[in-house]
């Protein structure tokens, strides 16, 4: 295995003791798969685990490793995890998502070669889920933390190694196209907040999951762009973090300074529950048991992770320690679980209702504060006028001020932080104090309603009065009904030319063919030489003061020779009424216009046009 000449050059400038590191480090790389096969404790076919049995998991020949069963909450899940004197450290988990399965449920490797994982009531999953799973023959786990499917003649058809969640060990890649997710936290490993991706583009960039993971989502990023492809993220056996492929030389993201020797030690790299990349490393000795060293973090300050708190509220921690606050005039919709933002207490509706909505709020500042979105208006006044400007704007919710830029916002805000960098001042529309009505805890009683004489009066004749218009609205509305409907009787006799041709008869009577447009077929079979008009489209179809329609813009005609059916075209129309075959460049005929004109009349039946731009 040839090794990368600007990793030696790290290694032999890391301390005095270089060639001893040196060393460790080609032995490191030079692992390959057969050398692990001969350091692992075979599972042979008929092995089973269970949380109720004797054997709940399958270790590494060291016993550093387990593979199997682990509990989470009241339930049990199946993966790898370190072992400790104390706790585990979960690397690996399988199907991270589904709900933890009972006490009953067991692990099977199955004599027909399958790993299959057996739930109560019959119900049977195959661990993992391959398209094509391939006969088994055994597995093992390795002491590398790789657990292994073998099939026949010892060949590796799958290795959790290929299959990454959070974290990745020594000797393990993160590839191309993959990722890390981070977990909901330490003691729930399903699917979390925050994702790396290892994009194909050579630049490993940290995203908010369920963001469009652009560049204005991204916090963290290796600066690696453009660097080709097959990038990958190499954690070596001795704790070098590199980037490693395609057009890019190694690209050292973190370098371990423990010196291994006499002492067992493992490196892993995890993307933590809070969206930060870190680097870890776990020291095993024989007198002290073991402890868990923090050896490079990605970030130092936990509100540069974007969507560690959630909409309409910001980060203002400093370091490991986040504090999300709502903005002003919000509150918590969960004060347990703040990363799920905030909500406004008041509506928007008063604003749209109100002559004079700026009387209705009050401005709140924040100083040093920004947030990542989009602004609808950025315009160049005055600090006092901008406010001003905000109140009178139902659509502005908030205003980031610096210099002599007013930047308008709309509501939810995201990706919010506070930092003393930041030159901006943030001014918030806040519904005033005295406006605002609280709700009574409880409804009083009701007085009891005494109607007088002359009160019994006034209602019978509103009531009248009510009802009567009531009934003349309905009666007008069905006489402008039929109005607007009825067709002259010669009209009709004249579009199915003396009801001609019987189409059918139905509950309501015969169904004729009739003729309402005749404009394309003038023109295609009337006319001695036939024409394509090529544009048929709303715009060119004229109305004269007796509705009669007229085709307009012939600017894209064609004329077709006798005898020519066929001919080519350019794409010169208006997009959402071309032809397929056209919009091919291939041979259209004069049925282009028929496809054109079909367009049109679905959008008269269907009232909306046949290209919506978002």
């Amino acid at each position: 295995m040839a090794i990368p000449f600007q990793l030696l050059k790290t290694v032999a400038e890391k301390d005095d003791k270089s060639c001893v590191l040196l060393l460790l480090l080609v032995f490191s790389l030079s692992i390959d798969s057969s050398a692990r096969q001969n350091h692992s404790n075979v599972i042979n076919l008929g092995s089973s685990l269970s949380p109720s049995a004797n054997h709940t998991s399958w270790l590494s020949p060291s016993g550093l490793f387990a593979f199997g069963f682990y509990q989470q909450g009241d339930g049990f899940l199946i993966g790898i995890w370190l072992i400790h004197q104390t706790e585990k450290t979960i690397i690996w988990t399988a199907n991270r998502d589904d709900p933890p399965v009972s006490s009953n449920a067991s692990l099977d490797l199955t004599r027909d070669g399958k790993l299959l994982l057996k739930i109560e009531k019959g119900i049977e999953k195959l661990i993992p889920q391959m398209l094509d799973p391939a006969p088994l023959v055994s597995a093992a786990m390795l002491d590398s933390g790789n657990f292994v499917l073998y099939g026949n003649d010892f060949s590796v058809i799958w290795e959790s190694f290929d299959f990454p969640t959070d974290t990745i060990l020594g000797g393990q890649n993160l590839s191309s196209g993959y990722k890390l997710v981070s977990s909901v936290s330490t003691s729930d490993q399903s699917s979390g907040r925050f994702f790396l991706q290892m994009q194909k583009d050579g630049n490993l960039v940290g995203y908010p999951v369920n963001s469009s993971a652009e560049s204005d989502d991204a916090y963290r990023s290796s600066d690696t762009p453009n660097s080709g492809f097959n990038v990958q993220l190499i954690l070596s056996h001795i704790g070098i973090l590199f980037l490693s492929g395609g057009d890019l030389r190694e690209h050292i993201l973190a370098n371990s300074s423990y010196p291994s020797k006499n002492r067992t030690a493992i490196h892993r790299a995890t993307l933590d529950a809070d969206g930060i990349f870190r680097l870890y490393l776990h020291r095993f000795e024989s007198s002290n048991g073991s402890d868990v060293l923090l050896e490079w973090s990605a970030l130092s300050n936990l509100c540069e992770v974007k969507g560690i708190c959630g909409f309409n509220s910001y980060c203002s921690g400093m370091g490991n320690k986040d504090v999300c606050k709502c903005y002003p005039g919000f509150h918590f919709i969960n004060a347990s679980k703040l990363f799920l933002g905030c909500y406004k207490n008041s509506s928007d509706d008063d604003c749209r209702r109100s002559k004079h909505p700026s009387m209705l709020y009050s401005i709140v500042p924040l100083e040093n504060l920004w947030w990542s979105d989009y602004p609808y208006s950025v315009v160049q006044m005055e600090k006092e006028d901008c406010c001003k400007s905000c109140l009178e704007d139902c659509k502005c919710g908030a205003v980031l001020y610096t210099g002599d830029e007013c930047t308008k916002f709309k509501l939810p805000l995201r990706y919010g932080r506070v930092s003393d960098n930041f030159s901006y001042t943030a001014f918030f529309k806040v519904i005033r104090d005295d406006l605002r009505i609280p709700l009574p805890d409880h409804n009083p009683p009701l007085a009891p309603t005494v109607l007088t004489e002359s009160k019994r009066s006034l209602i019978l004749i509103l009531s009248v009065s009510l009802g009567s218009i009531s009934c003349f609205c309905f009666i007008f509305a069905i006489c402008s009904f039929f109005r607007y409907r009825r067709q002259l009787f010669s009209e009709l006799e004249k579009a199915t030319d003396d009801f001609k041709e019987e189409l059918g008869r139905g509950f309501f009577g015969a169904v004729y063919k009739g003729t309402i447009f005749e404009g394309i077929l003038y023109l295609h079979e009337e006319c001695e030489v036939r024409i394509i008009h090529c544009n048929i489209k709303p715009q060119n179809i004229l109305l004269d003061d007796t509705w009669t329609a007229k085709i307009s813009d012939f600017g894209l005609a064609k004329l077709l020779v006798p005898n020519q059916s066929r001919t080519t075209m350019g794409i010169e129309a208006k997009a959402g009424y071309l032809a397929p075959e056209w919009q091919k460049n291939a041979l259209v005929s004069v049925k282009a216009d028929t496809y054109s004109f079909g367009i049109v009349l679905l959008e008269i039946v269907c009232c909306r046009s046949s290209i919506e731009i978002n």
